[in-house]
């Protein structure tokens, strides 16, 4: 005997039209992925319920607690969840405003607090064994282009990827970035990645797949992609011996050694491309405890008693 329709379903085959409505919107592929992936969430903690609710229209506001408290009961310090319960408000707003709910289950709800945590960065001495482990050859070259992009630059990863060609500017040493919402911003590098940008474009002409591709970055048989960062991370890493590092730690890396170099909010919000200034405070959080530590031990009023 069959199954019978459940919210889950429901959910499951409302998504397919919300993902058209997102990607209609202009709103980059990744972020995309992102909505379906919160939604999806929620399908799955559906369920794995004793009783799933017969129908969308079912879901309620107890429902969707349980859920943020069961996703910060398997990740307590993660923002994860926080992100999957927006994402999915936007996605019960936007069933309302089609006529399919007349109430969002999530209305009134507060965005969950999440406790703080400092946010993990790459040591100097651990970034220039990772550029020690490049050698001349191509993936030598390019990987050491790519990593100085990242701690240099501060590009997110997808941002970094969907580079083509004609996104560097080697005169004016910027990088042309499409970011969140579709919006272009330039990202500087210093003359070093300049150097290591130039080195891997000469190499990269003699890639078999330079006649076909136009994306900056290439991989064995094309553009090079997440997982493949993610392994030639990890493979360098290793080489140098060293704990092993995600692409995100190099962007969080940046951010904390332009704020203690001096950079002002406005100047790191335009390259990080931050429209909140929540977002700055969280990545520059462990620049500003340096910065106010080393202030204390000038200042110290204590030492002049």
């Amino acid at each position: 005997m069959a199954t019978p329709p459940n919210a889950a379903d429901d959910i499951e085959q409302l998504l397919v039209s919300y993902l058209r409505h997102v990607r209609a919107g202009n709103l980059s592929e990744h972020t995309a992925r992102t909505y379906g992936q919160s939604v999806n969430a929620l399908i799955r903690y559906l369920r794995s319920l004793d009783e799933v609710p017969a129908s969308v229209e079912d879901i309620d506001r107890p429902l969707i607690q349980d859920w943020v408290q069961h996703m910060f009961a398997a990740a307590p310090n993660s923002s994860t969840p926080l992100t999957r319960f927006v994402q999915v408000r936007t996605f019960f707003l936007w069933l309302v405003e089609e006529g399919e709910l007349e109430v969002s289950p999530t209305k009134g709800m507060r965005d969950p607090k999440i406790t703080a945590k400092p946010v993990p960065r790459v040591a100097e001495d651990a970034l220039r064994a990772l550029l020690k482990t490049c050698g001349n050859d191509f993936e030598g070259r390019r990987d050491e282009a790519l990593m100085r992009a990242y701690a240099d630059g501060g590009v997110r990863l997808n941002e970094c990827l969907a580079l083509d060609l004609d996104d560097v500017d080697m005169e004016q040493q910027v990088f042309w970035v499409r970011g969140k919402g579709d919006k272009v911003r330039a990202v500087p590098f210093g003359m070093k990645t300049a150097r290591a940008v130039d080195r891997y474009l000469r190499a990269r002409r003699k890639h078999p797949a330079a006649a076909t591709s136009s994306r900056l970055w290439l991989g064995g048989k094309g553009p090079l992609r997440e997982s493949g960062v993610r392994h030639m991370l990890h493979r360098r890493c290793d080489a140098a011996g060293i704990e092993r590092v995600r692409p995100h730690q190099l962007r969080h890396t940046a951010a904390h050694e332009l704020r203690r170099a001096g950079m002002n909010d406005q100047d790191m919000k335009r390259i990080f491309g931050w429209r909140s200034s929540k977002m700055l405070e969280r990545y520059t959080e462990s620049a500003a405890d340096e910065l106010a530590l080393e202030a204390h031990r000038r200042l110290s009023f204590g030492d002049r008693l």
